[in-house]
């Protein structure tokens, strides 16, 4: 990506035509203005994902990243390649803790920021491949597009409040695929939500590494038979909840804002390892603090925009602690299997 060698000169003609500060360009040069007085912070910026069952490829294409102080003055970077285009990122080349390095080491003043804004250039069936696209497992391909005010074909992905500190920042825009993909009836576009997507700083933040065991996965197969989907297939994954939550509360992914605290704050895809015929996850980016883990294999049923009344979890851990980076183990087995007696008592199965 040419941003470093080509944005700095676009953003000065910017900062003039429109009268912000852009990477620390300014026409004032006054040495004892308020700017030169504050301390520097090295802003880098990664996107990661947590996937989703179904598709092959998350493509999304970025044009740009604006940053926004607490004095309402604008930091525009311009994401190009070396063609002048959007840059491309398939979001499932990027799992866990590895992270596409889209911003390297930008000097910025540090101090509180009110939003960091994401453009991308939104699907249009006419052009697939050079425009945000989700490819499925099938090999079709549909149109991927976050709506905005405008509808002028760019998507707006903004994430609200944190700080720049002195010295470096490595923050990670987190796409939880399962919590922002939606599938509309009746419409070619996948839709991308915003409220799925979350910022993290890398120093306040570590990952999750956990295995489900195999019978786990086999009971849970064989206990919901009846809830399979198409072609016999379940969705095996792993939800995280905070302390909020518990094995009786804890619900699936949906919109309600009278239930924020008990759904899941991130889900993980599980793969299954050749060599031990369990099946292992991790989740990258995680907020320091203590957090419970819940497994499902219905997480096909799960709607993202719905309470689902058929979808249940089959086992449960909590006191799952996470330090700031460093990778926290988990395991989940027969012994954390859990049985709901009534919508407020459960009955813990150890064997």
């Amino acid at each position: 990506m040419k941003y470093l060698s080509t944005t700095f000169t676009t953003l000065s003609s910017l900062a003039l035509a429109a009268g912000i500060t852009a990477c620390d360009i300014s026409s004032n040069d006054d040495s004892d203005s308020s700017d030169n007085n504050q301390q520097a912070a090295m802003f880098s910026l990664g996107v990661s994902d947590a996937a989703v069952e179904g598709a092959s490829e998350v493509n999304i294409f970025i044009s740009k990243i604006t940053l926004r102080n607490n004095n309402g003055e604008d930091t525009v970077i311009e994401t190009l390649n070396e063609n002048d285009e959007a840059v491309k990122i398939n979001l499932l080349d990027f799992q866990g803790s590895d992270a596409y390095e889209l911003i390297d080491d930008l000097e910025l003043n540090a101090g509180d920021y009110e939003w960091i804004r994401m453009d991308l250039v939104n699907g249009v069936d006419a052009n697939l491949t050079q425009t945000s696209h989700v490819v499925f497992d099938d090999a079709s391909i549909r149109p991927l597009v976050v709506k905005r005010k405008g509808n002028d074909g760019v998507g707006e992905i903004q994430l609200n409040g944190f700080e720049l500190n002195e010295g470096n920042n490595e923050f990670i825009v987190e796409f939880d695929l399962k919590r922002s993909l939606v599938d509309p009836k009746n419409d070619a576009e996948i839709k991308l939500k915003p409220t799925g997507v979350r910022l993290e700083n890398e120093i306040d933040s570590g990952h999750i590494e956990g295995t489900v065991k195999a019978d786990v996965i086999g009971a849970c197969e064989v206990d919901n038979a009846l809830a399979a989907g198409q072609g016999g297939m379940f969705g095996h994954a792993v939800y995280l909840y905070s302390n909020e939550a518990s094995a009786q509360t804890a619900m699936d992914i949906n919109e309600s804002e009278s239930q924020t605290m008990v759904s899941p704050v991130a889900t993980a895809t599980l793969v299954m390892d050749d060599d031990t015929g369990d099946y292992e996850f991790e989740m990258g980016f995680v907020g320091k603090g203590e957090y419970q883990i819940g497994y499902t294999c219905l997480s096909h049923l799960d709607d993202a925009e719905a309470i689902d009344e058929n979808f249940s979890l089959y086992a449960y851990q909590n006191e799952v602690g996470v330090q700031a980076e460093m990778s926290s183990e988990v395991t989940v087995s027969l012994g954390d299997i859990f049985t709901l007696e009534s919508e407020t008592e459960t009955e813990s199965e150890i064997q």
